[in-house]
């Protein structure tokens, strides 16, 4: 998890040099979804374009997880099982705070653990 949190930093460096380089109108964002369990990875779609992809549940709500950043105004959000890998480290629940989020496509609301790409570099420090 500290090397996909790293990443994710790096990830917000790259796309805050390149909103300096590159001024546009609005400012670049960039938000993160993070889930953890069983997908299943393939070739989707025809033969003419055919996409290795990983599929299942997991990765749909890692997508919605990401899509809920904007809604909440956080940069981050873990799935209820992602945060229970890393909760027993130190100072994580200083990154990461509960909101509960409606996904599309989902009956019931989920409760999901999100943060600023600020909070992590200081966690990660």
């Amino acid at each position: 998890m500290l090397r996909i949190f790293q990443a994710l930093r790096d990830l917000h460096e790259v796309t805050e040099e390149l909103s300096k380089t590159y001024p546009l109108p609005f400012p670049l964002r960039v938000g993160a979804g993070i889930n953890t369990g069983y997908a299943m990875v393939s070739n989707a779609g025809s033969t003419e374009r055919s996409d290795y992809t990983a599929l299942g549940d997991t990765v749909n709500a890692a997508f919605r997880l990401e899509s809920s950043t904007k809604e909440i105004g956080m940069d981050i959000a873990l799935g209820e099982g992602t945060y229970k890998y890393i909760s027993d480290l130190a100072s994580v629940n200083q990154v990461f705070k509960q909101y509960k989020v409606h996904l599309k496509g989902y009956d019931t609301p989920t409760i999901t653990y999100a943060g600023t790409f600020n909070s992590l570099d200081n966690f990660l420090s």
